[in-house]
């Protein structure tokens, strides 16, 4: 028998001797430490669907009935679309490729899969810019020479219309003899097309094409997808969260239903879906973004009817936070991406490398790319937990939140007849341009950061120099034939399609399916980078620096101690840097005389005033009198002016900077005058 004494020990709860504490406790404490500071300006967030953070979640934040979540593979698929997510084998480990020469994606792909990659994203520029270069079955031949299709998916990435480059891809399929096994995807999306450039054709005729494509593909490729409801399209204009998942959607709706009415059953049609959606370094919405997406999509086909619930989900790292400026920041920016998108349970994820900004990437971006994957897949066992995100308090209560906000965008959308008439009507640009408005002021003003380009600029960074790659010859000639085509309906279109396609170049297939010019036209979404504003604030920099032979200058005009000057000289070293202006620091001390043959010592244009405020009440009117008589074209101070204002301005202070002010409006304002 156990011991008595011993029976309960099991039963220790650590907490045993203590009152349970409330959260409203809590919040008394927490008013006590703001000592009357608002608690919802000083400890709540807000994203830019304009919900909160809060400070602290409890239990009371879950629903109180029990999970909604449900069970990992269970309704509503929330903690994944199946019961072992990725816990078995991990997630897809996906890589990106575009090398304009095929040959040469083809040595890169070889060798990303050799060393750990499981499936390709072939990125295709019908020009040879931002893309491999696929004119003919030949050349995808070659490209792909050496990839076993059967067990690496290849999914397409087209700019431009994707037709001609599936056609080829299913041809490839067809002479391999392994389309029964190809689980990659075909790469359609023509609303994200219409999206990003603004025109397509005439809707009847593209769906006919889709519905037509879709059934082919159905029949002799059941384990591919035709569609790739690419969400990072609207993430890279701007959209926040919520409004990324409701243009996911609204889209695949539409997609839905053109498959259905053109004679697919909803399973058939729901097995034609995958998603591709952007991750970036906000990392719980991220993760949350990909829990709320796989509830949303669970939604939509319960009320379809469908008994397909899932679709595959792909957390690509977003290229709109990417920065060309100290691009070794993006290794950890990616990481974050990364990370998050195995935590909430992506199927496959792709990391961009950290060079990818710049142009085509190299080696060594690739390498990193692929490797951070690998590292967190096998030495940090981040797939090996089904759901580790799953019962968290926050995570659980901000997936309901932005599910609910993403919905109530998708009913936006559907009340403008859908998201292709949404997009006709500028619905979902004006919706996505007022965030991408409200972001570029919080960027300018330095309240969201870019590391590395607003804040802890690094001025003397060496460039990290792009591939160059070779100029590549396009064809503008069809060459071969393709027999006329029975009209798009049942997949019949597609089949006589892929078989002309063996003999004839991408020219000879766009002519054969021509429809003429685009008739719909919509304005399209622009595809930013957080750091572009201030990154051309560097280059303005190095062109004056090109041109004069040295950087544009401002010098610190530090004054008093160093423990009086040293906090805001900081400040003022990057805020002037990030513009792309060196900060030359003076010496310091009380001597004016001093401080004004320093700055002309220091063969800067401008000057900025760095001390504590109350040495600026005894020194700064003197000394911005001297920086000016000095030949200061502009005179600066670290902080507010406040009631000394009137008199800092009378005596020469141009400007004051401190945090908030709008850097990027004062920075190209500093450019102007050097232009001067």
């Amino acid at each position: 028998m156990a011991d008595d004494k011993h029976s309960g020990a099991n039963d220790l709860s650590l907490a045993a001797d203590f009152p349970a504490a409330s959260h409203e406790q809590w919040l008394k404490l927490v008013d006590k430490v703001l000592a009357g500071a608002p608690f919802e300006k000083k400890l709540v967030s807000r994203t830019y669907d304009g919900l909160a953070l809060q400070p602290l979640y409890t239990r009371g934040d879950w629903n109180a009935d029990g999970d909604p979540s449900g069970l990992p593979g269970g309704v509503p698929f929330t903690r994944g679309g199946s019961v072992l997510g990725t816990s078995v084998g991990g997630w897809d480990l996906r890589q990106r490729h575009g090398h304009a020469n095929p040959a040469a994606t083809n040595a890169e792909i070889l060798e990303d899969l050799e060393r750990g990659v499981t499936s390709i994203v072939l990125k295709i520029d019908p020009n040879g810019k931002n893309g491999v270069l696929i004119q003919s079955l030949a050349d995808l031949d070659t490209a792909l020479k050496g990839v076993m299709l059967d067990l690496a998916p290849v999914v397409l990435d087209i700019a431009g219309p994707p037709l001609p480059y599936a056609t080829l891809l299913m041809a490839l399929l067809d002479q391999r003899g392994v389309g029964a096994n190809f689980a990659g995807n075909f790469g359609f999306d023509p609303l994200a097309a219409l999206a990003a450039n603004g025109k397509l054709f005439a809707l009847d005729g593209v769906y006919a094409r889709l519905v037509d494509s879709a059934a082919h593909a159905a029949k002799a490729y059941p384990k591919a997808r035709t569609i790739n409801v690419n969400a990072f399209v609207y993430h890279s204009a701007g959209a926040a969260d919520a409004q990324e998942l409701g243009c996911a959607i609204a889209t695949a709706v539409e997609y839905l239903r053109a498959l259905t009415a053109g004679g697919l059953d909803i399973d058939t049609a729901c097995r034609q879906i995958a998603f591709t959606t952007a991750v970036d370094a906000d990392f719980f919405l991220s993760i949350v973004k990909i829990r709320a997406l796989r509830r949303l999509w669970a939604r939509v086909t319960e009320a379809c009817g469908a008994t397909v619930r899932t679709a595959p989900i792909t957390a690509t790292s977003a290229p709109r936070m990417m920065s060309k400026r100290d691009p070794w920041v993006n290794m950890l920016r990616t990481t974050v991406a990364c990370f998050a998108g195995g935590i909430g349970g992506a199927d496959a994820v792709t990391v961009l490398p950290f060079d990818a900004a710049l142009g085509t990437s190299g080696d060594l971006g690739r390498r990193i790319a692929r490797n951070t994957q690998l590292v967190l897949l096998e030495e940090s066992s981040l797939a090996k937990v089904i759901d580790p995100a799953g019962g968290a308090w926050m995570f659980e209560r901000l997936t309901d939140e932005v599910s609910e906000k993403a919905w109530a965008f998708f009913q936006d959308i559907e009340k403008q007849g859908g998201m292709a008439k949404a997009l006709l009507a500028d619905f979902v640009q004006k919706a996505i341009g007022s965030v991408r408005t409200e972001r570029s002021k919080n960027i300018a003003k330095r309240k969201d950061a870019v590391t590395g380009v607003s804040e802890f600029p690094n001025i003397h960074e060496a460039p990290v120099e792009p591939v160059k790659v070779s100029a590549v010859v396009v064809e503008t000639k069809p060459e071969g034939t393709v027999p006329p085509l029975p009209a798009p309906g049942t997949g019949a279109w597609m089949s006589a399609l892929v078989k002309a396609a063996a003999g004839a170049n991408v020219v000879a297939i766009r002519q054969a399916v021509a429809q003429g010019a685009p008739t719909l036209s919509a304005t399209p979404l622009p595809a930013v980078r957080l750091a572009q504003e201030f990154e051309d604030l560097r280059d303005a920099g190095d062109a004056f620096k090109t041109t004069y032979g040295q950087r544009p200058k401002v010098f610190l005009a530090n004054i008093g101690t160093v423990a009086d000057f040293t906090a805001r000289a900081t400040f003022a070293k990057n805020f002037f840097e990030a513009g792309g202006i060196e900060a030359m620091s003076g010496a310091g001390g009380t001597d004016v005389a001093a401080i004004a043959r320093d700055f002309k010592g220091s063969g800067a244009s401008f000057a900025i005033l760095c001390s504590t405020d109350a040495v600026y009440a005894e020194s700064a009117v003197n000394v911005a009198k001297a920086l000016k008589d000095a030949g200061a074209a502009v005179v600066y101070l670290a902080g507010r002016g406040g009631e000394a204002e009137a008199a800092l301005r009378a005596a020469g202070v141009d400007e004051f900077v401190f945090i908030g002010c709008d850097a990027k409006a004062m920075l190209e304002s500093a450019h102007k005058r050097l232009k001067v």
